[in-house]
């Protein structure tokens, strides 16, 4: 009789523990998949951020594509005038001087020079 009430308490004692070991179990299963969550978080955050700033960039040089679509399209057409021509409608088109100088092959201190120049012009007349 003492053997089966003790088999009998070593069964749930036995029952209880692999509860226990099981709640074990799924809390530190809860508490790694939390860890993972946050950490898959700050990096979809990181992602994000570099997605932002790769869009700004692109951004920026289909400006410049823009512009030197601009300026291909002008150059068979200015190419024989002289080259302040060339110089104010560039920027006109809102080039930068540097950019200029670089396209038409010009100091620049020049293209500065014939903006300057052609600037006090327009504003005499």
């Amino acid at each position: 009789m003492f053997k089966s009430i003790r088999t009998k308490k070593k069964k749930k004692t036995n029952k209880q523990d692999a509860e226990r070991l099981l709640q074990l179990e799924l809390s530190e299963i809860e508490e790694l998949s939390s860890l993972l969550m946050s950490r898959i978080d700050e990096r979809v955050k990181r992602l994000q951020a570099i997605e932002k700033r790769l869009d700004e960039k692109i951004n920026i040089l289909e400006g410049y594509l823009n512009r030197i679509d601009a300026y291909n399209e002008n150059v068979g057409r200015y190419h024989n005038e002289n080259p302040y021509e060339e110089v104010m409608v560039l920027a006109r088109k809102g080039l930068k001087v540097e950019e200029i100088a670089s396209l038409l092959d010009l100091s620049i201190s020049e293209v500065e020079l014939i903006i300057d120049m052609k600037g006090q012009e327009i504003f005499s007349l």
